[in-house]
């Protein structure tokens, strides 16, 4: 065995060893487990951009077979839509010389269409013991507060009509994020895979003998304006045909719209985020001004995504020619 072989080797084995780490701590900490899978997760992207495909199959294999040994075979079965495919993306992307966003953009909706596709495919929507049950263990949560209700209802601590307001409430948010499941959950997740993704290659490129172009600052991220479409046709899905239940397949089009419009309003949402912090660059504005108006961002969220959609054609960040413009022998005039 070569000399670089070898300490690809090593390497390769401590990079299993730190997603294996990463994905027995993450189910030991549900309420940070996402974010402590999707940082274990990087020496995925690492392994197959500075490496090769031929590494990353081998890191892939050594980590679905751990996992299988440590946890179950559907955990193994489920890193592959979750951290392997998604890396595999990235890099595809990277690859064809994509532009950061782009390719960021691409490796997102290529990873949610995948992992939609696999759960769809493996029958595992409503099923509690397969890939990810979010739905089950949302309805459980939803469960737990109307028992919480029916308690506050029965010792009569509120009203009748209070308490028959929450429940409805509370059932209408159900029934809408029922809708986003997996789709938008699987968005969200690719989302935040994947920039931790980007960023840490950025950082640690050098150490791994590669580069790789950063992305622009954050005060200078747009989307395609085509994105309106997805706004649109997601609005029109869910609120139109979704809601004439005599429609033929309403039920599909409203699920459809719903992720549509999440999916599209997420997006509008970084990019109003990004136009509000240009703002502060370009008027200078003091400490205390900015973390009212982002504490103000994070309260009135739809204001955010229509400041967003506007900018697409108002264009904020690009100079405007002034009106009236002084001639070089205006002196000369008079």
């Amino acid at each position: 065995m070569s000399n670089p072989t070898a300490i690809r080797t090593l390497g390769l084995a401590v990079m299993v060893i730190i997603t294996m780490a990463g994905f027995v701590a993450a189910t030991q900490m549900p309420l940070i487990g996402a974010l402590v899978l999707s940082v274990a997760a990087l020496p995925a992207f690492l392994v197959i951009l500075a490496w090769g495909g031929l590494w990353f199959l081998l890191y892939s294999a050594l980590t679905m077979t751990l996992t299988s040994l440590v946890a179950t075979p559907s955990a193994a079965i489920m890193l592959m839509p979750l951290i392997l495919m998604p890396a595999a993306f990235l890099y595809g992307a990277v690859k064809v010389g994509l532009a950061p966003l782009r390719a960021m953009c691409l490796a997102l909706l290529s990873a949610t269409l995948f992992s939609t596709g696999m759960w769809a495919v493996t029958n595992q929507v409503s099923s509690s013991d397969g890939l990810l049950p979010v739905r089950e263990q949302f309805a459980n949560q939803i469960a737990v507060v109307e028992k919480q209700l029916d308690k506050i209802q029965e010792k009569g601590q509120e009203s009748q009509e209070s308490v028959e307001l929450i429940r409805e409430n509370i059932r209408e948010v159900f029934d809408y994020t029922v809708l986003l499941i997996p789709a938008t959950f699987l968005f969200v997740w690719h989302l935040l895979t994947l920039g931790i993704f980007y960023a840490g290659a950025v950082r640690l490129a050098p150490r791994f003998g590669f580069q790789i172009a950063t992305v622009p600052p954050f005060t200078d991220w747009r989307f395609d304006w085509h994105l309106i479409w997805l706004f649109l046709g997601g609005w029109l899905l869910f609120y139109v045909v979704g809601a004439d239940e005599t429609m033929p397949m309403h039920g599909f089009a409203r699920t459809v719209g719903a992720n549509c419009l999440a999916v599209s309003s997420i997006m509008y949402y970084i990019a109003g985020l990004s136009l509000i912090f240009f703002m502060f660059e370009k008027y200078k504005l003091g400490p205390f001004a900015r973390v009212g108006l982002s504490c103000m961002a994070l309260v009135f969220t739809q204001a955010v995504v229509w400041f967003g959609i506007i900018d697409v054609w108002a264009d904020f960040r690009t100079p405007k020619p002034a009106l009236f413009q002084a001639s070089d022998d205006s002196d000369d005039d008079f």
